[in-house]
């Protein structure tokens, strides 16, 4: 896995305002993103996450961001409820002892997991997918995909480079491409946390 460097993150955020060159479909699910995501963080907020009922419903909202069809597996899911509850309540320095396994395990998905993570705790646990994994390692593998200890060294880069001494310029600058995105697309700017800041720049280069 290559290591991530600000300059690459930066030297891309022209590529955040290039909605109009984007394929109809493209656009829609773009929309689509852009415009529930601070919903489905906001629900997430509000929701005391302690019952598997609340489990299925976050798991439903995050699947709306997925190409696949949720399919919860019975036999983690009380596992899974439990591990996404303390998640919840996680900082970046005690996020590894989060069982994050069997979240995975019961949706059949480390993508999935990280995207539910994301949205109970988007100060501490960034989006892990295939094109983030390709950026980062220049495949498509679906096996490194299901690794855990990849996306727990792609915390650990995303991390460091929060830590990074230019990492407020860069910061200032994403949300400033950021806002006038929001305002051209959705009309409702709102903002994001450094960790999405540099998960959101990483799926978008080219």
């Amino acid at each position: 896995m290559k290591i991530i460097k600000l300059s690459d993150l930066e030297n891309n955020l022209p590529n955040i305002g290039n909605f109009h060159k984007k394929l109809k479909d493209e656009k829609l699910r773009e929309y689509t993103y852009l415009l529930t995501y601070p919903e489905i963080i906001k629900f997430s907020k509000k929701s005391k996450l302690d019952d598997v009922q609340t489990f299925k419903m976050l798991a439903l909202m995050t699947y709306a961001w997925m190409p696949r069809v949720l399919r919860i597996d019975d036999e983690y899911l009380d596992r899974a409820a439990v591990q996404l509850s303390k998640a919840k309540k996680a900082t970046k320095n005690n996020y590894d002892e989060i069982e994050i396994q069997p979240i995975a395990n019961c949706l059949h998905s480390l993508v999935g997991a990280s995207k539910m993570l994301h949205f109970i705790n988007p100060e501490v646990f960034p989006i892990w997918d295939s094109k983030i994994q390709y950026n980062l390692t220049g495949n498509n593998n679906q096996n490194a995909m299901k690794k855990l200890d990849n996306y727990y060294d792609y915390i650990k880069q995303v991390y460091i480079l929060v830590k990074n001494k230019h990492f407020d310029s860069f910061f200032r600058k994403y949300n400033l491409a950021n806002q006038k995105r929001l305002e051209n697309i959705i009309g409702q700017p709102y903002d994001v946390t450094p960790i999405r800041a540099i998960e959101a720049s990483l799926f978008e280069m080219k």
